[in-house]
């Protein structure tokens, strides 16, 4: 896809900065009274988390009537999932449910991601019913029908005395997004977006806050150009870390809904002092209402072969050992050395009790063919040092796009039979950091029919 980039004009940015509006402006008793603390709830990746929606109503409800400051809240992107077919076939009822019961408690802001189209297919409607629950929506996608930006690139959010403002960016990668969304796209470069347009965006604030989800690479190369004292709310490649260095405040929370960020903002004579705590969601219980609404939605659009019962699981697993389960069957049928997934093929971990087609498929969340290569061992050891990135210790670890494989040694004299799933080899340059594996289709094998076997066996 062209990207838009090269025919930006600098003045047509800065005059969307300026047309923008202000979601929750400061009045002025707030900056006489000098409120200096308050609290920016952070989530992102939510893709129809149907069984965490409600505990996360709640928690955020919670928080905002019991934390005694003022509380904004940003949704990072991805708020819809079609894999989930009861949100696709009811239209994600449960989903704009749960965006106008959060947006009735606090200031809240989304921001645009690739899975905003993953159920309506124009983005322009998103942006529309969105702002109608009560969202500010922000982004830089741009319509290509109209050459204008979906929604205001930037907003500004008065907490307490503090004057936030933020600007989103989203991924430039047109494969992300559905094709009947993708053509209406054109997708600026984050990095040289960020460059051109956030000291004008933000400038003046308290606390600037740019909120990517344009993935880690692209985050990596926006960081160094960023003021000492800026907040950076990641997303897209749904990892769970904080980075701290050189004066920012950088933090992915996963996805799914299985963390809330809780930041905690203090103005001082320096700036605003920012701290964060990760808030772990659980997989039930939470807001009555919301859990009603889903069980009728889910009543209503799930047939008997989605509520098919798989296996029975005597425990839950977190995701990373949940997709090591899934390594394993692909390994094991495919009679490899060793199978790696990719990251975000993955959604919800396995959970203890009764496995329906539909758990199911919210933990696989992508079909497609098993393809084996075989590779040397110095090969396959360099593609391991890429392996795993839910334990890296450092942001220049990170490639955002990275597999789940078990740990083994390797020999490098030898040569490995290795097995992935489809997109991971098609894509083996950002998963495996190699160009030229040769992968060939394991006839009459899929990713998710592999899985489900080994599963319903016991595995």
């Amino acid at each position: 896809m062209k990207s838009f980039t090269a025919a930006l004009d600098r003045r047509w940015v800065l005059k969307a900065i300026a047309a923008t509006p202000i979601a929750a402006g400061l009045p002025a008793r707030a900056r006489a009274q000098d409120s200096s603390d308050a609290i920016l709830l952070s989530i992102s990746d939510l893709h129809s988390p149907y069984a965490r929606l409600p505990a996360l109503l709640e928690e955020v409800r919670g928080i905002v009537r019991g934390a005694g400051v003022p509380v904004g809240m940003v949704i990072n992107g991805d708020l819809f999932e079609r894999g989930n077919v009861a949100a696709t076939r009811s239209g994600a009822s449960a989903d704009w449910a749960f965006l106008e019961a959060l947006a009735a408690e606090l200031p809240l802001v989304v921001n645009l991601g690739n899975h905003e189209t993953a159920i309506l297919d124009d983005m322009t409607v998103f942006v529309a019913r969105a702002t109608a629950a009560g969202a500010q929506v922000i982004g830089n996608l741009v319509d290509r029908r109209t050459g204008r930006f979906f929604a205001p690139v930037s907003t500004r959010m008065g907490l307490g005395g503090i004057d936030i403002a933020l600007m989103g960016v989203g991924t430039d990668n047109p494969f992300v997004y559905r094709p009947p969304a993708r053509d209406t796209l054109s997708l600026l470069d984050p990095v040289g977006f960020v460059s051109d347009a956030f000291a004008d965006a933000t400038g003046g604030a308290d606390l600037p806050v740019l909120v990517s989800h344009a993935g880690v690479m692209a985050d990596r190369a926006i960081l160094p150009d960023l003021a000492a004292g800026t907040l950076i709310l990641g997303a897209h490649d749904h990892l769970d870390f904080v980075h701290e260095a050189d004066g920012l405040n950088y933090l992915h929370g996963g996805a799914w809904a299985r963390n809330l960020a809780v930041i905690g903002l203090s103005r001082t004579g320096e700036g605003v002092t920012v701290s964060h705590e990760m808030r772990a969601i659980a997989p039930m219980g939470g807001d009555a209402a919301l859990a009603e609404t889903i069980a009728a939605v889910k009543a209503e659009h799930l047939t008997t072969g989605d509520t098919a019962v798989i296996t029975e699981r005597a425990e839950a697993l977190d995701l990373p050992a949940s997709i090591l389960l899934a390594a394993e069957a692909v390994r094991a049928a495919s009679e490899a050395d060793l199978a790696v997934l990719g990251h975000t093929t993955f959604g919800a971990p396995l959970a203890a009790g009764p496995l329906t087609r539909y758990d199911f498929d919210a933990f696989i969340r992508f079909d497609g063919a098993i393809a084996v290569a075989e590779v040397p061992g110095d090969v396959l050891a360099q593609i391991m040092t890429r392996a795993n990135q839910h334990q890296a210790g450092s942001l220049d670890q990170r490639t955002g796009d990275f597999i789940h494989a078990a740990e083994i040694e390797i020999d490098p004299a030898r040569i490995y039979r290795l097995a992935t799933n489809g997109w991971t080899a098609r894509n083996q340059d950002s998963y495996l950091g190699t160009s030229d594996l040769e992968f060939a289709e394991t006839e009459g094998m899929t990713l998710k029919a592999v899985v489900a076997e080994a599963l319903a066996a016991g595995l």
